[in-house]
């Protein structure tokens, strides 16, 4: 039987801008719908997709007549589900009569619903994918072996989409039968770990690494160990308090001092960034005021604060500047864990990063034309004077490890440019749809060509133009 093995990408957020990736195995195709005797079952092992379609048009007058038999109707669906298969280079639009047509003969088919997931897997449509193993564990036959490789699958498809409960749901039925299974610890271990789930995080990561079959995968699961009990150890002698839409923690005596200010701010910008993005979330946002050593422990030294998932990590060094400082650090982090639940996780860092500038502005100085001051220089001499065009390919480049602090500024600048680029051409309510684009896992060009008729290549040279024209 025709197997496909995949190597998918696990993606954990450590901060808005520093992504671990972890490339993960499963195999697709395990389970296919096969016909009612062996003997045609070895035949159809040996058919081309020709000598299939010829099968299926005779066999679909019987099947669909008025007087179907059942053997007739499930060997059909068994030559239809391998056709699929053999097909699964060609695009979705293609592909999903025939599941249609095969779901029609067998209502409600346990393999049915496992392929049709494997195929949407392939096609990356996570969401729909995760519908159908849904249903194929709602329709899994009794067994002392529980079908742990769609588990996987699903948990996967779970974590991809972001429904992180689920995919711990799946991945300890896994885990029930398995113990000791790396990749439903390391699956389990990381959806936790974008749960805030530290403890569960540890437990799992634990036995996952000592069994972890390659170097890099060590590596992988260590950096998000030590990241879980940085944050167990910075929070648990913090003081907490919250409101209905943030927790806050506040490390050793700080909620005296910054407490209520720090939650009017939030207040506003929660609105201004809410209705900006048109996107208003359904769970409540962290935000941690680290000591500044535990901070520089698990951010980056030169960064004032990071967001990460649903987690807002500032140090107390930057929660005591001035208010106008604070409320722009808190808009610009907010900015990003609001574009990370609307999107999915698939905003590409310069966009990200405009954005969450542009609203920064807008919350310190009113405006979103007016920059950062330790910005303006590089923006007026280099952007406008120079008229030095950065990509945004290398923006992204340079804003995840520039040489120096100088380039860092270069790849935000260029960002924050190139949202300006397009609010000022498209509207701020461009925004919105570019983030909803992303969100239905559009790519950028798909989402760029959809909102604005212009891919990000065309976008680029509008941009330059742009910029000679300020």
């Amino acid at each position: 039987m025709l197997q496909k093995t995949l190597i998918g990408v696990l993606l954990i957020l450590l901060s808005s801008s520093v992504c671990l990736a972890q490339t993960v195995r499963v195999e697709y195709f395990k389970d296919p719908l096969i016909p009612l005797t062996k003997e045609l079952a070895n035949k159809l092992e040996k058919l081309t997709i020709s000598q299939i379609d010829s099968a299926i048009e005779k066999s679909r007058p019987i099947a669909f007549g008025t007087t179907p038999r059942d053997d007739v109707k499930h060997n059909l669906a068994a030559f239809i589900i391998r056709k699929i298969i053999l097909s699964q280079h060609r695009p979705y639009e293609i592909l999903e009569p025939l599941f249609r047509e095969a779901d029609r003969l067998m209502p409600n088919n346990y393999h049915i619903e496992i392929i049709w997931g494997d195929i949407l897997c392939i096609k990356s449509k996570f969401e729909e994918a995760l519908s159908h193993y849904d249903n194929a564990a709602y329709l899994e036959p009794t067994s002392d072996f529980p079908n742990t490789s769609m588990y996987t699958k699903a948990g996967f498809a779970a974590a991809t989409t972001m429904k992180y409960d689920k995919a711990v749901e799946y991945f300890d039925k896994v885990l029930a039968v398995k113990p000791d299974d790396y990749t439903a610890l390391m699956g389990g271990g990381t959806a936790h770990f974008e749960l805030k789930n530290y403890y569960e995080t540890v437990d799992y990561l634990e036995k996952a690494v000592q069994i972890a079959p390659t170097e890099s995968e060590k590596n992988f699961i260590e950096r998000i160990l030590a990241q879980a009990r940085e944050f167990l150890a910075s929070t648990e002698s913090s003081t907490t308090d919250e409101d209905q839409r943030f927790i806050i923690h506040f490390a050793g005596d700080s909620r005296d001092d910054i407490g209520d200010v720090t939650f009017d701010m939030l207040e506003e910008i929660y609105f201004q960034v809410t209705d900006s993005l048109n996107y208003h979330p359904d769970v409540k946002i962290n935000v941690i005021f680290f000591l500044t050593q535990d901070y520089y422990k698990i951010g980056k030294e030169w960064s004032a604060a990071a967001a990460q998932g649903i987690q807002i990590m500032v140090p107390l060094k930057s929660g005591y500047k001035t208010p106008e400082y604070v409320k722009g650090l808190l808009a610009h982090e907010f900015t990003h864990t609001i574009i990370h639940l609307k999107t999915k996780n698939r905003c590409p860092l310069w966009l990200n990063e405009g954005l969450a500038q542009y609203q920064e502005f807008t919350a310190s100085y009113g405006s979103a034309d007016i920059i950062r001051p330790d910005f303006e220089g590089i923006l007026q001499r280099e952007f406008i004077e120079e008229q030095k065009f950065i990509n945004l390919s290398k923006a992204q480049t340079m804003i995840r490890g520039g040489n120096n602090n100088t380039d860092i500024a270069r790849g935000y600048i260029a960002s924050y440019m190139a949202v300006r680029c397009i609010a000022d051409y498209y509207g701020e309510q461009s925004f919105d749809e570019l983030l909803s684009k992303l969100g239905e896992g559009k790519t950028i060009d798909e989402a760029m060509l959809s909102v604005t008729g212009r891919d990000l290549s065309d976008f680029e040279e509008e941009f330059s133009d742009w910029l000679r024209n300020r």
